[in-house]
């Protein structure tokens, strides 16, 4: 079986509740489209359940860790004040940097440096946010930030686009199903809102969403 998962924020305990409630498998395929940090209470669990995982995992550049990697970039310390340190903190890195206080970053910075923005297959096309069709290459350099804060640019395209990165209501998200982008961010880590605070897995070959609430508090 294929399975998307979406904008896990931090929500640790939660996406081990999915993991579990997919019953995933060393053959499986797990894809997973960024927003792994930032928000929730436990970024470096998620990173390193996503590191450990015992099936095939393919993992795609979220607009987050986009953020700590510029908030790093040069310095090797995250917490150096600058202005992307400014952005990321104003984004929830406020809780990637307290829940990694005291903690070696460089293993997961490189992890995350090596994510790439998309990934193509036969049947979809995944991105963490959206491609903007317009430009001439959507895949290149001029597209890296549609890929990664893009929002509402249409698509007419054949082949469907598994995304995340806008938080959506639950029944906006079981109708988007039947269009061609395909949006599975229900805001795991917005606890408080109605229709959300639920982590989404979709099925690639059942059509199928895999619902799990919050369970972080």
């Amino acid at each position: 079986m294929r399975y998307a998962i979406a904008d896990i924020h931090g929500c640790c305990k939660t996406f081990h509740a999915l993991i579990k409630k997919l019953q995933i498998k060393g053959s499986d395929h797990l894809y997973l489209l960024g927003d792994y940090i930032d928000r929730g209470p436990d970024s470096k669990g998620v990173l390193d359940t996503i590191m450990n995982l015992g099936c095939k995992v393919a993992a795609l550049m979220g607009n987050h860790e986009d953020m700590w990697l510029r908030a790093s970039a040069g310095t090797g310390d995250p917490l150096l004040y600058d202005e992307n340190i400014s952005v990321w903190m104003e984004n929830g890195g406020w809780a990637t940097a307290k829940n990694f206080a005291g903690i070696d970053t460089k293993p997961y910075l490189a992890f995350l440096r090596e994510l790439p923005l998309f990934l193509e297959l036969d049947d979809f096309l995944l991105v963490h946010a959206e491609f903007d069709f317009s430009l001439p290459d959507p895949f290149g350099k001029a597209g890296i930030d549609s890929m990664l804060w893009g929002r509402g640019k249409p698509y007419h395209g054949k082949k469907p686009v598994l995304c995340g990165h806008t938080p959506l209501p639950l029944e906006e998200i079981q109708a988007g199903l039947r269009t061609n982008k395909i949006n599975i961010d229900n805001g795991c880590c917005y606890v408080h809102r109605t229709g959300q605070h639920n982590l989404l897995a979709y099925g690639l070959d059942d059509d199928r969403l895999y619902i799990q609430q919050n369970i972080e508090i």
